[in-house]
């Protein structure tokens, strides 16, 4: 850790022994018995109440009696303690709110509380709450079943703090401030998900119309309105079935997929596969609806794609709208599970499936209610990308706060205005671009390379384009090359030559072409990577891309660049105009010729850059 004015690096046993902190366990063994729990009482906090960052209450909670309550005072929990779980997840922790509720520390809780007016309890909180002090808490912990936490092991807790009080104040009012703005939004975004789950019951069960309609609604079942298609796997053990062109989707595809349609999936098949199944290619615009495990889940169909036998697909017959059906699927999931039957697991047939009752109205209302809805969904998905972005705001001034490199106090002790915070972060010298490339390079390799699947030139190159977008920083150096966007000015004289001689990575050629691996030296790497805040942007890689291929990658990449161009000459974004960008440039143009760059791909790769890079 670099040494800074004015900070000190302890860890949290040193703070203990000092007399700054005390660190109680939970009760043990008999010193409760169950007749001192209560239906009604004190709430005592142990695992489950421990969330992240905060203390909820169940109605399962158990309670202890008054009586108990002060008995037992030792194990009382007063405002600003901090507690955490004792086992599960130990990187939780939770700072007792300032409340009339009183809470009793449980068994599987530990409790620490400041009793100095030197250090502020609300400081040690965010500094737990840091990615450092989390990963060393999961890293550390024993227990090969189940993580477990002792007083050893929080007592190691490394810790970085600044001596002044004010600093300290000052750094913990700027979290909670955050804080608060994510807070604010997460309850918007819940109450805006509760009025869109009372519309549905409403608008899709005739409850209540919309303007200007009021035809009858005819009964109906659901095999009337759609064609019921099951899915099917091809045998794993044969290669030439598998990674191939057509998306085959499972459930799991399904549950990741935060979005109403999904249009990638993480296995492909091929043609050969195809037919050899039992699975059925589906045109876009079907209805994958889970049938058995995750019963009732359900996306739309981006592409043409075809499913595992996990999956009862529906294919809206004409009149029927697509997008209304899969909101009323919604409506009917409880009857859905309720004809789900099976001893292993849960399933509901094909026949059961089309019995369901479902009233339909015509076809114009039909997409009337879809599209209130699909603007409610709307709404929601930009709430929870704005949420998302501040929470990454967070994280960001958590590394640079809570380390010492941008100060809220400066030398004469005066507080600088919150507003500065990012404005001071822009005008400290910048590192050598070509040095952050070779770090940022180590970072894709250290968490992309495997033995089974080579990391090549092309994939590296490719995510180093995307990370500089997802920082909005200057991308220059690529240009529209063959396999591009490209930057040989990286490859020769910038972050790959530097990575290589610094030891970081290591460059092995063959005739299939150049293969990235670790080299010796990655560990200083990936220091620095923690120490600049940039781990957070290797992470982001990893959730985004960690099973895409090069080709879908090169596919992203080429239409984000395009979309670059014709936003800065104030064109209209659509398939049309990106096709006529990449064929006006004679790099580029034989890209159109590719099997990934059929239109379909393109307004694919047009929305994941949308929502990647506009939110």
């Amino acid at each position: 850790m670099v040494k800074i004015s004015g900070w000190e690096s302890k860890t949290l046993g040193t703070l203990i022994n000092e007399g700054k902190i005390v660190i109680q366990t939970g009760p043990f063994g008999t010193v409760l018995s169950a007749k001192e729990f209560v239906k009604y009482g004190i709430p005592v906090v142990a695992v489950r109440e421990i969330r992240e960052g905060y203390i909820q209450i169940f109605d399962e909670t158990p309670c202890v009696s008054m009586e108990t309550y002060n008995r037992l005072s030792k194990y009382n929990l007063a405002t600003n303690d901090l507690v955490f779980a004792r086992k599960g997840n130990v990187e939780r922790s939770a700072l007792i709110p300032l409340t009339k509720t009183k809470y009793f520390l449980g068994s599987d809780g530990i409790c620490l509380r400041v009793i100095t007016k030197n250090l502020l309890p609300q400081y040690l909180f965010y500094a737990i709450q840091s990615n450092t002090v989390r990963s060393f808490l999961i890293q550390n912990a024993y227990g090969t079943t189940m993580a477990g936490l002792n007083e050893k092991i929080l007592s190691s807790i490394p810790l970085f703090l600044p001596v002044d009080i004010d600093e300290q104040s000052a750094i913990a009012e700027t979290f909670s401030d955050i804080d608060r703005l994510i807070s604010s939004l997460q309850k918007l975004i819940e109450k805006k998900k509760a009025i869109k789950q009372g519309a549905m019951q409403e608008l899709l069960t005739g409850k209540k119309r919309l303007p200007g309609f009021s035809g009858e609604w005819s009964k109906q079942q659901l095999g009337d309105i759609c064609n019921i298609v099951n899915g099917g796997t091809p045998s794993t053990s044969i290669a030439e079935f598998w990674n191939g062109k057509i998306l085959w989707c499972t459930p799991t595809d399904i549950t990741s997929c935060s979005t109403k349609y999904i249009y990638i999936t993480e296995s492909k098949i091929t043609e050969s596969g195809l037919k050899a199944s039992s699975a059925t290619l589906l045109p876009k615009g079907a209805l994958l609806l889970c049938s058995r495990a995750t019963i009732g889940e359900v996306r739309i169909a981006g592409n043409a794609i075809c499913t595992n036998q996990g999956f009862k697909s529906l294919v809206v017959h004409q009149n029927i709208s697509n997008e209304w059906l899969y909101y009323m699927v919604h409506v009917l999931k409880s009857n859905i599970l309720e004809k789900a039957i099976g001893s292993t697991f849960l399933e509901i047939s094909k026949k059961d499936l089309a019995e369901l009752d479902i009233i339909v109205p015509e076809f114009t209302e039909q997409k009337a209610i879809a599209q209130v809805l699909s603007d409610m969904d709307n709404e929601i998905e930009q709430l929870e990308k704005k949420l998302a972005k501040y929470q990454h705001i967070k994280q960001g001034m958590m590394q640079e706060l809570l380390t010492g490199r941008i100060r809220l106090v400066d030398a004469d002790d005066k507080e600088q205005p919150k507003t500065q915070i990012f404005q001071e972060k822009q005008s400290q010298p910048a590192h050598n671009q070509h040095f952050d490339d070779a770090v940022m390079i180590a970072g894709i390799v250290n968490v992309f390379y495997s033995e089974k699947y080579p990391l090549g030139r092309k994939k590296v190159q490719k995510l180093l384009y995307l990370v500089r977008r997802k920082e909005q920083a200057d991308i220059s150096a690529f240009h529209k090359k063959a396999a591009g966007p490209y930057a040989d000015e990286i490859r020769y004289k910038g972050g790959e030559p530097i990575a290589q001689k610094n030891k970081y990575i290591q460059v092995k050629r063959s005739e299939k072409g150049s293969r990235f691996e670790k080299g010796v030296q990655m560990q200083q790497a990936i220091a620095y990577l923690q120490d600049w805040g940039k781990q957070a942007d290797i992470d982001w890689l990893v959730s985004q891309f960690q099973y895409t291929s090069v080709n879908e990658l090169e596919l992203l990449a080429t239409v984000d660049m395009a979309i670059c161009d014709l936003r800065r000459e104030g064109k209209e974004i659509s398939v049309a105009s990106i096709k006529d960008l990449i064929a006006s440039n004679k790099e580029w143009r034989d890209k159109l010729k590719k099997t990934y760059f059929l239109d379909s791909d393109i307004q694919r790769a047009i929305k994941k850059c949308q929502d990647l890079f506009e939110s």
